[in-house]
């Protein structure tokens, strides 16, 4: 009898679990497949609009100013607002599809629909124009008006999915699978952009309105299908709320998630470090190819090829990563990328130069990139993982909005050779700061024994609590 028990206890698959979740080898395996899938559609899609929005609006003679505000500022302001709400919301929804998925499928088809009209804005704006004006003049500031419509419709829509989806892992993905999943999310997000620069953006003069509808309907069926097939498990029910005006929500959120001095630097660190990129996302095209005369064929493929050299090198950064802690790995990341602009700035003045430094920084950026996700999760208190993220989103957010608008003006005053030294001051910045939170972690424990600084509540704190619940 025990010979038996114990004959079929070994010939049973072995299972992963999660919460209510559990998975033998080949679900676990179908449910990466799927996941990823997703993941590589969403960010194909996601790289239409900041890639291709400031070419649509330069081709209309937009300055950019204009281009750094509805490329950059009104989304990140739109996210300061929307992400924290959604976050709490998702956090203490009860579906039978789970807590994240029904955002995620509520989302999805109004996002497609804004993006397939904004792609053929161009058509949309001169009928518009010729509707209301006959056809006398220029169309250009109707076709802006059009364009920075369905782009700010979009990107309220898409907030809600980019909100919650990374949370979905975390719900899903078994704890000792979720290092080597990251890593394959971060390889299926580096592929959708090679395979974007290398054989979409080389047609976006041509087929620009049908590059937009094609990609958003492949992204609809295809994440439409990953939220079918990746099931949520069971969750307990949220913990109770009890009846604070709204001020004292915002009160107790505030005090919670920015009085403490280290995650508020550290938020600083990660918003800066986001605003590092705001000229370069918005300006390398248009650098190479109104400056440098760098064909779009050409910028794809230099683009194309610095993401390509990067992707099995993720793993390998990976392991770095988890052998001598993410934030090592991200200051070594900062330090490279802060060289690498000076070099830009006084070395790239032609496609050859401009191919080494672009390479150059897809492959330092790459540090940076891997460590992110697991630096926050190895510092952010994992009970309050939600709240604090979406807090380090606000601040984000605050600070892009200023940075995208800046930027635009920092380029129009000095000229797209400076998006280098632009970079090259906030990762610097952000460097300075980061090297204090890293002194800050070793002293709270660091490699071994860091524990997450909590807020001390001061004797009045409860008398606060208590004027701020309705009667």
């Amino acid at each position: 009898m025990d010979q038996n028990s114990s004959a079929a206890k070994n010939s049973s698959p072995e299972l992963y679990t999660i919460g209510t979740l559990s998975y033998t080898k080949t679900a676990l395996i179908t449910l990466f497949v799927w996941m990823l899938w997703g993941d590589f559609c969403f960010w194909m899609m996601e790289a239409l609009t900041p890639t291709l929005l400031p070419l649509m609006l330069k081709n209309h003679n937009a300055n950019n100013l204009t281009i750094g505000l509805l490329v950059g500022s009104l989304p990140s302001l739109l996210n300061f607002i929307i992400n924290p709400i959604v976050s709490t919301s998702s956090d203490r929804t009860r579906s039978r599809w789970g807590r994240r998925i029904p955002y995620l499928m509520f989302s999805s088809p109004f996002v497609v629909f804004f993006l397939i009209l904004l792609g053929w804005s161009d058509n949309i704006g001169a009928w518009i124009h010729n509707l209301a004006f006959g056809p006398e003049g220029s169309p250009a500031k109707t076709i802006i008006i059009v364009i920075a419509i369905f782009a700010i419709a979009y990107q309220v829509f898409n907030l809600f999915i980019a909100s919650v989806f990374y949370y979905l892992f975390a719900d899903v993905v078994p704890t000792q699978f979720l290092g080597r999943f990251m890593a394959l999310f971060r390889v299926a997000g580096t592929c959708a952009g090679f395979v974007f620069n290398l054989l979409v953006l080389p047609h976006a003069d041509t087929h620009l309105p049908w590059i937009f509808t094609i990609v958003a309907l492949v992204y609809l069926v295809s994440f439409l299908l990953m939220c079918f097939n990746v099931k949520e498990g069971k969750y307990p029910p949220p913990e109770p709320v009890k009846n604070r005006s709204p001020f004292g929500f915002i009160s107790v959120y505030v005090r919670e998630c920015f009085s403490i001095p280290f995650f508020l630097v550290y938020f600083l660190v990660m918003a800066l470090n986001n605003a590092s990129t705001v000229c370069r996302s918005m300006f390398n095209l248009l650098f190479a190819t109104k400056e440098l005369h760098i064909s779009l064929e050409q910028y794809g493929f230099i683009i194309a090829l610095g993401s390509g050299i990067t992707i099995p090198l993720f793993y390998f950064v990976g392991l770095l990563v988890d052998r001598i802690h993410p934030i090592r790995v991200y200051m070594i990341g900062s330090v490279l990328i802060i060289a690498m602009n000076i070099f830009g700035f006084f070395w790239v003045h032609s496609y050859a130069t401009f191919s080494v430094v672009a390479i150059s920084l897809a492959f330092v950026y790459m540090l940076q990139i891997a460590s992110t996700l697991p630096l926050n999760m190895r510092l952010v208190p994992r009970d309050k993982y939600g709240q604090f993220s979406s807090a380090m989103a606000m601040v984000s957010a605050i600070t892009l909005v200023l940075a995208n608008a800046g930027g635009g003006w920092f380029i129009d005053k000095l000229g797209y050779q400076y998006i280098y030294v632009w970079d090259f001051l906030f990762t610097s910045v952000g460097l300075v700061l980061l090297i204090w939170v890293y002194i800050k972690w070793k002293a709270l424990g660091g490699d071994r024994n860091y524990v997450p600084p909590e807020r001390k509540l001061d004797p009045g704190d409860d008398e606060k609590e208590k004027s701020l619940v309705r009667v």
